[in-house]
């Protein structure tokens, strides 16, 4: 498989070619044709698929780090080893019980906790026998593999926001090492006897985090925000933008108060699963099968699909409110299935100044191809191949990011986002449930397990439209 140096050569290579066909695109002497156009798209989808192949190995490069860099910061058990609900290792009841370890002298390291783990998807009901190096890693953990669910605490706020700001890029570091930092220090907060964390793999947390920060676009450009409760959250919202100050003349008075527009929104915790994944016996069964990446990026794959969903087009009754849903109409484009540069450039300009510092653009990756050809007035192409690392490409200077949840170019559709888009917040409940199923598909020998995760998602508009959007027309 090639590196990321052969890859990246590889992008590079096609922008000449690219270029080319741009010019012949938008060169009226030249005939543009069905072949031109066949051409066009075919290295486009060589392009964006040496980008994804980049991208993949990058993100799998930020988890090795992240996963060293937690394991490496829960060597030494922590202080509150305190059980949690009823039973104990050896009874065979469901009992939700953590035991803490004997003694000091066998605490447990990251490799026994990934056994206890394995132990938990393979310890249905009835349960298959454990082998000694499990069985002797739930003791040491002080773990009872026969409960049916598992607190999965995540990344706390802070923590969430710089995995986020990793995976879109930034001013400073790579994004394996920023990852790797706010991994580490969900780690360091998350392994308390109290919440059951201490006996749960920081890795497949680890790969429940990135792989839903990985998917769609939403959880990178959002400003994240995780809470220890679902209670409803109200957030004010103060729009002063229409007062002024004023000047007084000697021993006048300041008059009547002026006060700001004021408004509030309320984000709830919506529950959302990832789908029950089914699991053979003979899978569970088997010591070499890695449970840990393959569940964790499945489900977190999973959950990042309908999270970016519902915070693009989200509806907002009894559901997340989508960024597409909340923003305001910037430009009506004068065609269905195009976009000229002028409309773009008024998209950008129709956002307030004061929203622009930072701004980013959003849009379907089918759009991206249309918006490549587009050049300004002085013959210069508005989008920028990205050539640094952890750098997005960017659009007429500002970063583009792709979300597959927006329309494509079609009669009415709102196709390109541009703005703060950090104004949308991602309210989540700060731990995740990880349920096994034993006997509801006993009669097919698998055992089904199922991740819950509570949510809500609305963009902060005090009424100055931070994102607005173009409308074909």
């Amino acid at each position: 498989m090639p590196d990321l140096k052969e890859l990246r050569e590889k992008r590079q290579a096609l922008l000449p070619r690219m270029n080319e066909l741009r010019d012949q695109a938008n060169d009226e002497g030249q005939d543009w044709g069905a072949e031109q156009e066949e051409n066009w798209k075919a290295i486009n989808d060589e392009y964006n698929a040496l980008v994804r192949q980049i991208e993949d190995l990058e993100k799998r490069a930020a988890v090795a780090e992240a996963v060293d860099a937690a394991n490496a910061a829960t060597q030494e058990p922590p202080s509150d080893n305190r059980a949690i609900g009823r039973g104990d290792f050896d009874g065979r009841d469901g009992g939700q019980h953590n035991r803490p370890p004997p003694n000091d002298r066998d605490a447990p390291k990251p490799e026994d906790r990934a056994l206890a783990l394995q132990a938990w998807f393979r310890c249905g009901d009835p349960c298959g026998d454990l082998t000694d190096p499990q069985r002797q890693a739930c003791e040491r953990v002080g773990f009872n593999p026969y409960r049916r669910g598992l607190v999965l605490p995540m990344l706390d706020t802070e923590g969430a926001r710089v995995a986020s700001r990793a995976f879109r890029g930034g001013p400073a570091g790579t994004a394996p090492e920023r990852a790797a930092r706010a991994l580490e220090q969900r780690a360091m907060s998350a392994v308390t006897g109290a919440t059951g964390g201490f006996t749960v793999p920081t890795g497949f947390v680890n790969q429940l985090e990135i792989n839903m920060l990985a998917w769609g676009g939403m959880l990178q450009t959002s400003d994240l925000l995780r809470t220890a409760t679902g209670n409803p959250m109200e957030w004010p919202t103060a729009d002063d933008t229409d007062n002024t100050g004023e000047q007084l003349g000697e021993s006048a008075s300041i008059g009547s108060s002026v006060e700001p527009t004021i408004g509030q929104l309320v984000f709830y915790a919506y529950k959302f699963h990832s789908k029950m994944v089914r699991i053979p016996s003979e899978l569970l069964e088997d010591s070499a099968f890695d449970m840990v990446s393959v569940l964790g990026a499945m489900l977190g794959e999973r959950l990042g699909r309908i999270t970016n969903t519902r915070a693009t087009t989200g509806t907002g009754a009894g559901t997340m409110r989508g960024l597409v849903t909340a923003a305001t109409l910037g430009v009506t484009a004068a065609g269905t299935g195009a976009i000229t540069f002028d409309e773009l450039r008024e998209l950008e300009h129709s956002v307030d100044p004061a929203y622009r510092n930072g701004a980013r653009l959003m849009c379907h990756d089918s759009t991206v191809l249309h918006l490549r050809q587009l050049k300004d007035g002085n013959s210069q192409y508005l989008w920028d191949a990205s050539t640094t690392d952890g750098q997005p490409d960017r659009l007429d200077s500002y970063p583009i990011t792709v979300n597959q949840d927006m329309a494509e170019l079609g009669t009415g559709n709102k196709t390109v986002l541009f703005g703060q888009l950090s104004k949308y917040k991602i309210r989540q409940v700060n731990n995740m449930r990880l349920m096994r199923l034993d006997e509801r598909y006993a009669d097919y020998d698998q055992v089904a397990f199922d991740v819950f995760i509570r949510q809500d998602g609305n963009l902060i508009d005090a009424g100055t439209a931070p994102v607005k959007y173009i409308q074909q027309a």
